[in-house]
Protein backbone atom coordinates (compact mmCIF):
# COMPACT_ATOMS: atom_id res chain seq x y z
CA UNK A 1 0.00 0.00 0.00
CA UNK A 2 1.62 3.20 -1.18
CA UNK A 3 -0.95 5.99 -0.87
CA UNK A 4 -0.88 8.36 1.80
CA UNK A 5 -3.42 8.47 4.58
CA UNK A 6 -6.56 10.78 3.45
CA UNK A 7 -8.48 12.57 6.38
CA UNK A 8 -12.32 11.61 6.02
CA UNK A 9 -14.64 14.48 6.05
CA UNK A 10 -18.02 12.26 6.40
CA UNK A 11 -17.16 8.94 7.97
CA UNK A 12 -19.58 5.98 7.47
CA UNK A 13 -22.79 6.11 9.82
CA UNK A 14 -24.18 2.92 8.85
CA UNK A 15 -21.16 0.72 10.19
CA UNK A 16 -22.55 -1.89 12.22
CA UNK A 17 -21.39 -2.54 15.68
CA UNK A 18 -18.92 -5.34 17.15
CA UNK A 19 -21.26 -7.61 18.75
CA UNK A 20 -20.28 -10.24 21.21
CA UNK A 21 -22.02 -13.06 23.02
CA UNK A 22 -21.39 -13.05 26.53
CA UNK A 23 -20.06 -16.28 28.60
CA UNK A 24 -22.96 -18.31 29.65
CA UNK A 25 -23.03 -18.92 33.72
CA UNK A 26 -24.83 -21.56 35.52
CA UNK A 27 -26.24 -20.31 39.13
CA UNK A 28 -27.13 -22.71 42.21
CA UNK A 29 -29.76 -23.84 43.00
CA UNK A 30 -31.51 -21.93 45.77
CA UNK A 31 -32.88 -24.90 46.95
CA UNK A 32 -31.36 -28.39 47.89
CA UNK A 33 -32.27 -31.91 46.49
CA UNK A 34 -34.18 -33.40 49.42
CA UNK A 35 -32.70 -36.55 47.90
CA UNK A 36 -28.67 -35.45 48.43
CA UNK A 37 -29.64 -34.33 52.49
CA UNK A 38 -31.42 -37.95 52.99
CA UNK A 39 -28.81 -40.22 50.99
CA UNK A 40 -26.45 -42.64 53.29
CA UNK A 41 -22.67 -42.15 53.41
CA UNK A 42 -20.56 -43.95 51.35
CA UNK A 43 -18.28 -46.32 53.20
CA UNK A 44 -16.32 -47.28 51.03
CA UNK A 45 -14.13 -45.07 48.45
CA UNK A 46 -15.42 -44.94 44.96
CA UNK A 47 -13.17 -46.30 42.42
CA UNK A 48 -10.94 -44.26 40.76
CA UNK A 49 -11.78 -42.52 37.21
CA UNK A 50 -9.67 -41.39 34.70
CA UNK A 51 -10.09 -37.83 33.65
CA UNK A 52 -10.00 -37.14 30.22
CA UNK A 53 -9.59 -34.28 28.15
CA UNK A 54 -12.17 -32.73 25.45
CA UNK A 55 -11.08 -32.76 22.10
CA UNK A 56 -10.37 -29.57 20.62
CA UNK A 57 -13.70 -29.69 18.44
CA UNK A 58 -15.70 -30.45 21.73
CA UNK A 59 -15.61 -27.05 22.93
CA UNK A 60 -17.67 -24.23 22.05
CA UNK A 61 -15.73 -22.16 19.27
CA UNK A 62 -14.31 -18.76 20.13
CA UNK A 63 -15.77 -17.13 16.86
CA UNK A 64 -18.40 -19.02 15.48
CA UNK A 65 -19.14 -19.03 11.88
CA UNK A 66 -20.57 -15.56 10.70
CA UNK A 67 -22.44 -16.66 7.15
CA UNK A 68 -23.67 -13.19 5.93
CA UNK A 69 -23.18 -10.91 8.52
CA UNK A 70 -20.10 -8.49 8.46
CA UNK A 71 -18.20 -9.21 12.08
CA UNK A 72 -15.30 -7.03 13.03
CA UNK A 73 -11.62 -8.47 12.92
CA UNK A 74 -9.31 -7.25 15.63
CA UNK A 75 -6.21 -8.55 13.14
CA UNK A 76 -7.04 -7.18 10.02
CA UNK A 77 -8.90 -3.62 11.52
CA UNK A 78 -11.69 -4.50 9.01
CA UNK A 79 -15.72 -5.75 8.76
CA UNK A 80 -15.93 -9.14 6.89
CA UNK A 81 -17.62 -12.58 6.76
CA UNK A 82 -16.48 -14.83 9.25
CA UNK A 83 -16.25 -18.25 7.22
CA UNK A 84 -15.01 -20.89 9.41
CA UNK A 85 -15.08 -21.33 13.22
CA UNK A 86 -12.39 -20.47 15.42
CA UNK A 87 -11.64 -23.48 18.19
CA UNK A 88 -8.62 -23.14 20.59
CA UNK A 89 -5.49 -24.89 20.43
CA UNK A 90 -2.95 -24.56 22.77
CA UNK A 91 0.35 -24.43 20.08
CA UNK A 92 2.00 -27.72 19.60
CA UNK A 93 -0.96 -29.59 20.93
CA UNK A 94 -1.58 -32.16 18.25
CA UNK A 95 -5.03 -31.75 15.46
CA UNK A 96 -6.94 -34.78 14.54
CA UNK A 97 -9.68 -34.64 11.99
CA UNK A 98 -13.31 -33.94 13.23
CA UNK A 99 -14.41 -36.03 10.29
CA UNK A 100 -12.53 -39.25 9.07
CA UNK A 101 -12.08 -38.49 5.21
CA UNK A 102 -9.27 -38.15 2.49
CA UNK A 103 -6.76 -35.56 2.37
CA UNK A 104 -7.23 -33.72 -0.80
CA UNK A 105 -4.25 -30.95 -0.55
CA UNK A 106 -2.23 -29.81 2.15
CA UNK A 107 -0.54 -26.32 1.47
CA UNK A 108 1.22 -23.66 2.82
CA UNK A 109 -0.85 -19.96 2.87
CA UNK A 110 0.03 -16.46 4.01
CA UNK A 111 -3.21 -15.60 5.56
CA UNK A 112 -4.32 -18.88 7.32
CA UNK A 113 -0.88 -20.74 7.79
CA UNK A 114 -0.43 -24.43 6.74
CA UNK A 115 -3.48 -25.62 5.85
CA UNK A 116 -4.80 -29.39 5.15
CA UNK A 117 -8.00 -29.96 3.49
CA UNK A 118 -9.72 -33.50 3.90
CA UNK A 119 -12.77 -34.28 1.87
CA UNK A 120 -15.66 -36.17 4.07
CA UNK A 121 -17.84 -39.38 2.70
CA UNK A 122 -20.50 -36.39 1.87
CA UNK A 123 -18.14 -34.72 0.12
CA UNK A 124 -17.65 -32.19 2.41
CA UNK A 125 -14.11 -30.53 1.98
CA UNK A 126 -12.67 -29.79 5.65
CA UNK A 127 -10.41 -26.66 5.95
CA UNK A 128 -7.95 -27.37 8.77
CA UNK A 129 -6.19 -23.73 8.98
CA UNK A 130 -3.07 -22.72 11.40
CA UNK A 131 -1.11 -25.87 11.63
CA UNK A 132 2.54 -26.15 11.83
CA UNK A 133 4.42 -29.17 10.36
CA UNK A 134 1.83 -31.20 8.69
CA UNK A 135 1.52 -34.76 9.45
CA UNK A 136 0.00 -35.96 6.50
CA UNK A 137 0.20 -35.49 2.80
CA UNK A 138 -2.57 -34.93 -0.32
CA UNK A 139 -3.94 -38.86 -1.26
CA UNK A 140 -3.58 -39.87 2.70
CA UNK A 141 -7.15 -41.35 4.13
CA UNK A 142 -7.79 -40.18 7.55
CA UNK A 143 -9.53 -41.30 10.91
CA UNK A 144 -10.30 -38.71 13.68
CA UNK A 145 -7.41 -40.45 15.52
CA UNK A 146 -5.37 -39.57 12.67
CA UNK A 147 -3.03 -36.80 13.42
CA UNK A 148 -2.62 -34.02 10.73
CA UNK A 149 -0.28 -32.15 12.64
CA UNK A 150 0.54 -29.50 15.66
CA UNK A 151 -1.62 -26.30 16.00
CA UNK A 152 0.53 -23.13 15.38
CA UNK A 153 -0.41 -19.54 14.52
CA UNK A 154 -3.05 -17.79 11.86
CA UNK A 155 -1.19 -14.90 10.22
CA UNK A 156 -5.05 -13.50 9.69
CA UNK A 157 -6.42 -13.97 13.31
CA UNK A 158 -3.56 -13.12 15.51
CA UNK A 159 -5.24 -11.44 17.97
CA UNK A 160 -6.98 -13.81 21.03
CA UNK A 161 -6.22 -16.80 21.74
CA UNK A 162 -4.13 -19.41 20.35
CA UNK A 163 -6.92 -21.19 17.87
CA UNK A 164 -7.16 -23.25 14.89
CA UNK A 165 -9.47 -21.76 12.23
CA UNK A 166 -12.11 -24.79 10.78
CA UNK A 167 -14.00 -24.08 7.58
CA UNK A 168 -16.45 -26.33 5.80
CA UNK A 169 -16.79 -26.05 2.32
CA UNK A 170 -19.35 -27.80 -0.13
CA UNK A 171 -19.94 -26.81 -4.18
CA UNK A 172 -18.18 -23.91 -3.22
CA UNK A 173 -20.21 -22.61 -0.44
CA UNK A 174 -19.09 -21.88 2.92
CA UNK A 175 -21.01 -24.08 5.58
CA UNK A 176 -21.36 -24.04 9.47
CA UNK A 177 -19.01 -26.71 11.00
CA UNK A 178 -20.44 -26.41 14.26
CA UNK A 179 -23.82 -27.73 12.68
CA UNK A 180 -22.05 -30.53 10.97
CA UNK A 181 -20.05 -32.17 13.63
Amino acid sequence: WTQPDTAIDKPAQDVPKPTTTPAATEKPSATPAPAAAQAPKATAAPPAQTVTKPGIWDAKPLAAFSGNELVYSETLGDWRTHNGADYVAPAGESVYPAKAGKVTSVTEDALWGNVVEVEDANGITWRYCGLTTPAVKAGDSVTTAATLGKAGAIPAETSGENHLHLECIKAGAYLDPEGLM
